[in-house]
């Protein structure tokens, strides 16, 4: 198999774990919300109500990822020549939004039941639907972390942060409902709804913390950039490396560096080994699109040895 073929080979499958990641989100999420919406008009309950909230979020967060994920891996066209990855930052601010809003209801509900606390009707639906929703959210993180490992995709790593955080909130809630109900506590349900508001709340910043880096392409983490370089320095045909550039757009990586090699090789050699550095890059990140430009030993051009000064 040539580079180029492991490239796309690699790549495809990415993308092959992490559209079905996304696809097993929105099915569960859709199903939830479903289940929870009947649930909260014949309970009543403030926890349900904030369960709800969360998994219409999920829902629309899911599609959001699925969409995503088919929109980034378009080519370039002519008016998108670097990609369309920046679609899912572009999206994810809406998502922010939403969050906010739904926050704000589910806080303003809980605290009208935390003063004049209300009985739950059905209190075995209740419990039955979220026991219901807390095994199918675990089932579905449990996939999800299989297909990260598989993808390294970081719009499957932010659903599935998304959905543990609904292991708990959903836990949470059916605590609540039972501790109200069986216990004699009303006020239980209040406070599991204002929970559900703060997670809300905590996750629209989270989504807005990995949105904004991505639109002012913020340099990769320095985890990372040591990972880039060491495999540099390992390599034994790399003299030296300058003018290191990343940057993250949706769930692809960008990294450009411009390497110095032996002036005496040939053509066909010095490609063949940037190839092989971007396809070592590509391998430590599956994510990525790499570019290594190659220069003689002791010629770089003026303009790249001012960059090297610069950084």
């Amino acid at each position: 198999m040539t580079v180029g073929e492991t490239k796309t080979a690699m790549r495809a499958d990415a993308f092959a774990w992490a559209r079905s990641a996304t696809l097993a989100a929105s099915i569960v999420a859709a199903t939830r919300v479903v289940a929870k919406f009947f649930a909260w008009l014949f309970t009543g309950s403030a926890a349900v109500l904030g369960a709800l909230a969360d998994s219409g979020l999920d829902l629309f967060g899911s599609l959001v990822a699925a969409g995503a994920v088919r929109y980034a891996a378009m080519p370039p066209d002519a008016n998108h020549k670097f990609g369309h990855h920046k679609a899912e930052a572009l999206t994810s601010l809406g998502q922010v939004a939403l969050l906010a809003a739904s926050a704000t209801l589910v806080a303003w509900e809980s605290i009208q039941r935390l003063f004049m606390p209300q009985a739950i009707e059905n209190p075995g639906l209740a419990i039955g639907v979220l026991a219901m929703s807390l095994v199918m959210t675990t089932a579905l993180v449990m996939y999800q972390t299989y297909a990260l490992r598989r993808s390294g995709s970081l719009i499957v790593r932010g659903d599935r942060a998304l959905y543990l955080g609904d292991v708990i909130a959903n836990g949470g809630a059916l605590a609540a409902v039972v501790i109200g109900v069986y216990f004699s506590f009303p006020q239980a349900d209040a406070i599991a709804g204002l929970l559900a508001a703060l997670f809300l709340a905590g996750a629209g910043w989270q989504v807005a913390r990995r949105a904004i880096p991505q639109l002012m392409d913020e340099e990769l983490p320095d985890s990372d950039q040591d990972i880039i370089k060491n495999l540099l320095t390992d390599d034994g045909d790399v003299i030296s490396f300058h003018a290191l550039r990343t940057r993250r757009a949706g769930g692809r990586r960008f990294i450009q560096v411009d390497i110095q090699i032996d002036p005496s090789l040939s053509f066909r050699e010095a490609h063949d080994i940037t190839d092989r550095i971007e396809l070592c890059i590509e391998r430590a990140f599956p994510d990525a699109d790499v570019i290594v430009h190659p220069d003689p030993a002791g010629e770089a051009r003026l303009e790249r040895r001012v960059v090297q000064a610069a950084e």
